[in-house]
């Protein structure tokens, strides 16, 4: 189901449900048993014993799980098992409707309270504050800002609420029901009517098929209170709902808090009756083609698709997911491979199988091309899949495919002791819905790393022959491929164009022996250091050794097993070339699919089989960084990568071929798309068209060469100066060591300065219209006020505040009380590289038609604030939840890397700011921020931008 996959970012619960079996939720057709059972109690296999779960006497469960990081912090999930495969046809978008009622009116939060209350305490709506829904669940979310006995009483008194004590008011049932249209509209595209067709054509035309969890806009149009407390009454039950609770928090604490909030929940009508998902049968080749003139390329596909009983968790079922696993992850590097090779006709490739909705079995093969190349690129993945079926694996794939998932294993294991509390309770209640044990890390390693260990080329070859039955194929072609009258339908000549591949004779798989690394030899003396430094009160230790390099090192315990770096040389986008715009995107791309010089990118990833260590380029504002993520274990494979990419560095023909195809789609794809006309318009309209805002033009873009990217890159890689970052589970001397040896043993590099770009035009008092070809009606409105670059950090602070503030208001005045849009939003961007370039944007999804009225709304909310200031309760409810965020910054290894440590060596100032960033912040003031708005918020200065689709009058 690649389309699945590929499309389901579109619907809050299809990104979950789509991709791999462990994601999905469990099955609607069984017969409720009076009491309801945990997945661990009808299976062979035990859950993490770390997991305490509990059930009330009406039915009512919950699981608990003590947690440390983030510090302080309660992730709560209320999980409802119903979604939109529970609605009947006049019911269609009911269950999503629900949710969003559950924000606007309970028995302990009036209407409009909810939102403000989460503020108060620190949480931000959004982040820590949400809901989805889904195809068979609704899934409720808290991120508490601690775990006293307080905040979990009144996060569980929401979550019951929630559950039995919705007001559904028919005012706040219509003031909503604008906003559920405006989320419709926005998800609105190309990418969701394409998974729609494509999810009838697999289903067969099934029930799941017209049960999109937004819902139609005639149910939307039409919902009430009764008919939505019909569906709260039948599917909110004690029976069909649990928790979750991981964090740092006493459990022994929570069960009576529990017991409190939801002992006198009841069941407030009789249990509906769940219908057994339709069985879907199909046989022989069948097609598909849907076209979509702008999409940004073409999608082929080969799927299998089979109804199945549903079966307990087990160790059975497990087994045969890991070996299938294993089975595709030898095809993905094999499709990689071909991916790389001169005359690939496809850009990227995947291969998946799992079981979707615990009822059908399905397996995908696909490729994404530029539209001329669909056939070249079926007939690839059919072949490559025959292959594979008829000839299995080679004992090199399987023996790289075990290093692979043993060093999984092994790293999970490694990580377990610092996961994030809120990732963990995702995973609970993931496993909760689709009826499946979870367990430990090291519970995991134990069970099926002998499974992996002991797996044979024949087992492999098994597992995918069982994967893809021989009954039926499903071939699709999707996207801006026109197949045009040839004597055939498209779908017969799609049948004839695969018939015709699958009389291609496939061959035996050649065996590939592994290159080593590293290649090069090792520096024969390592650098001498000219300068240290340890800072105590940040314990961070400065290194400049004699040739110039730089090295900052931190040693944290916040992620057991985790090694960040970023290595920072040359001066970045701001120093582009003015006659080559967009450098800044291909450059990096070419490198980091170049390889090096003595080894293809296929080369090295064989080379790095088991490896957890990764490194990459990216040309940022102020500078080019490589990248690098490590374990403890494997650091001195980071520092050799880093070595080697600075010693051998290339840049290869096949690598720009297809570097420029992906970027040929991707311009297809924004060409028509208003969140496209964002990046190729509206930002180098708020930057006076400077060229290094944004997407350059296409034709200049497509005009870039091979050698203009390697010559703006190589003199960095060359002789640039060079600043190492490195932050986590490391120890200091073993970095000290290979620092000096793979860097202080470089030649001498140029004296590090700072990277500062020209000076930057603010387009005060100016207003653009953009226009998109699109079919889809959407618009969008973004009004920008000129304010600062980032190096008052006073400032700085003070202006995200107001940006904050100012989302609140928009979040009040645009969506609840208009309710012409579905999630506005605010901030506040300063730069680092332009002196005195920054602005703070209200940016804004809407009908087309309303773009008029939105624009005014936005600039009588910057009037407002500029004249009056916000009041003190603004300012305290934007001030808590950020103080809260920057608490759990704090504790994260990318805070570390990319705001303190990178760049500090020309930017020591970087060290005081995370010395006084919660004191600073703590210390805001609706004063303050009266003042930056009276000075900024000027509407004579303010930049309009309008996107709407080309039709718009």
């Amino acid at each position: 189901m690649a389309l699945l996959r590929k499309n389901s970012r579109y619907y809050l619960a299809a990104a979950a449900v789509l991709i791999f079996a462990l994601l999905l939720p469990s099955a609607l057709w069984a017969a409720k048993a009076p009491q309801p059972v945990w997945p661990h109690e009808k299976s062979d296999l035990n859950p993490d014993p770390s997991l305490a779960f509990g059930r009330l006497s009406n039915g009512f469960g919950y699981v608990l799980m003590h947690n440390e990081e983030p510090k302080n912090r309660v992730s709560i999930k209320l999980g409802v098992k119903a979604g939109s495969l529970n609605e009947e046809e006049n019911q269609r978008g009911l269950a999503h409707y629900l949710e969003h009622m559950a924000f606007n009116g309970s028995e302990h939060f009036p209407p409009g309270e909810l939102v403000q209350y989460f503020q108060t305490i620190g949480m931000r709506f959004g982040n820590d504050v949400n809901a989805h829904t889904g195809f068979n669940e609704t899934v409720y979310q808290l991120l508490l800002p601690d775990g006293t006995k307080e905040s979990l009483e009144k996060g569980l008194t929401v979550m019951a609420d929630y559950s039995y004590g919705l007001f559904l008011l028919p005012e706040e049932i219509e003031r909503e029901r604008g906003v559920i249209l405006a989320e419709k509209q926005t998800r609105d595209s190309v990418g969701s009517r394409t998974f729609e067709e494509s999810l009838k054509f697999f289903m067969d035309h099934a029930k799941i098929s017209y049960r999109m969890p937004i819902g139609t806009e005639e149910v939307i149009k039409a919902a009430d209170q009764t008919l939505l407390k019909e569906f709260y009454d039948a599917w909110y039950r004690p029976d069909n709902m649990f928790l979750v609770m991981v964090g740092d928090f006493d459990p022994q604490t929570a069960v009576p808090l529990i017991e409190k909030a939801f002992g006198p929940f009841k069941a407030r009508s009789e249990a509906p009756r769940e219908e057994e998902l339709e069985k879907v049968v199909h046989k022989g080749t069948k097609t598909f083609y849907h076209h979509e003139s702008e999409a940004g390329n073409t999608s082929v596909s080969i799927e299998t698709i089979s109804t199945v009983k549903p079966k307990p968790d087990s160790f059975a079922v497990q087994k045969k997911r890991v070996l299938e696993a294993m089975a595709n992850r030898i095809v993905k590097y094999r499709l990689d491979y071909l991916k790389e090779q001169p005359d690939a006709p496809f850009t990227d490739a995947s291969i998946g199988s799992g079981l979707f909705l615990n009822r059908y079995n399905y397996s995908s093969i696909s490729a994404d091309c530029a539209p001329e190349n669909w056939e070249g690129s079926l007939a690839a993945m059919e072949q490559a899949l025959r292959q594979a079926l008829r000839y299995g694996f080679t004992q090199e794939e399987v023996d790289r495919v075990q290093k692979e998932f043993l060093a999984n294993l092994d790293t999970a294991v490694a990580k377990a002791g610092t996961r994030n509390s809120d990732s963990l309770a995702r995973l609970v209640v993931r496993n909760v819905m689709s009826d499946e044990v979870m367990m430990s890390p090291a519970q995991e390693k134990e069970l099926f790393g002998p499974v992996v260990s002991e797996a044979s080329r024949r087992a492999l070859h098994k597992a995918l022959r069982k994967a893809w039955p021989s009954s039926h194929r499903l071939v699709l072609v999707t996207g801006n491929a026109a197949i045009g009258p040839k004597g055939e339908t498209p779908e017969e000549y799609i049948e004839t164009v695969f018939e015709a591949s699958a009389r291609t004779p496939v061959h035996k798989p050649e065996k590939r022996e592994a290159k080593a690394f590293p290649y090069l030899p090792e520096p024969q003396e390592p650098g001498k250091v000219a300068e240290e430094e340890t800072i105590d009160d940040l314990g961070v230790v400065r290194l400049v050794f004699e040739n110039g390099v730089s090295v900052n090192i931190k040693k944290t315990d916040f992620k057991d097993s985790q090694i960040l770096a970023s290595m920072r040389l040359g001066s970045g986008r701001s120093q582009e070339p003015a006659g080559k715009p967009g450098l800044a995107y291909l450059a990096p791309s070419v490198f980091n699919k170049s390889g090096l010089g003595g080894m293809t990118h296929d080369e090295l990833k064989r080379a790095l089989a088991g490896a957890s260590t990764s490194v990459g380029l990216k040309a940022k504002e102020e500078a080019f960084l490589i990248d690098g993520a490590t374990i403890p274990k494997e650091l001195p494979l980071l520092f050799q990568l880093y070595s080697h990419y600075l010693r051998d560095p290339v840049f290869r023909q096949d690598a720009y071929d297809r570097s420029m195809k992906q970027f040929e789609q991707m311009y297809d794809d924004l060409s028509h798309t208003v969140e496209g006309a964002m990046q190729l318009h509206v930002m180098p309209f708020f930057a006076g068209t400077d060229s290094r805002f944004g997407m350059p033009p296409r034709d200049q873009f497509m005009a870039l060469t091979l050698e203009d990217a390697e010559n703006w890159t190589a003199p960095a890689l060359r002789s640039a100066p060079i600043e190492l970052s490195i932050v986590g589970d490391l120890d200091v001397d073993e970095v000290k060591s290979l620092a000096a040896l793979y860097l202080g043993s470089l030649p001498e590099r140029t004296p590090l300065k700072e990277a500062r770009g020209v000076n930057i035009e603010f387009p005060s008092g100016e207003s653009r219209l953009f226009k998109v070809d699109t079919k889809i009606i959407k618009g969008m409105v973004l009004v920008a006020f000129p304010t600062e670059d980032v190096w008052d950090i006073s400032r700085t602070r003070r202006l995200s505040i107001m940006a904050e503030v100012f989302s609140d208001r928009l979040r009040k005045d645009v969506r609840e009380k208009l309710g012409l849009t579905y999630s506005p939003q605010a901030w506040n961007h300063p730069r680092r590289a332009y002196p005195g370039y920054g602005y703070l944007a209200a940016s804004i999804t809407i009908d087309p038609s309303k773009a008029d009225e939105v624009v005014d709304v936005v600039k009588k909310i910057a009037e407002e604030l500029a004249a009056n200031g916000p009041d003190k309760d603004e300012v305290e409810r934007a001030l808590a939840p950020s103080v809260t965020s920057i608490k759990d910054m704090l504790r994260t290894n990318p805070y570390w890397l990319n705001t303190v440590l990178s760049g500090s060596s020309i930017h020591p100032q970087q060290l005081e700011w995370c010395r006084s960033i919660l004191q600073d912040y703590s210390s805001i003031t609706a004063q303050d921020v009266a003042g930056y708005a009276k000075k900024y918020l000027l509407n004579e200065k303010a930049a309009v931008a309008v996107i709407v689709p080309q039709q718009t009058n």
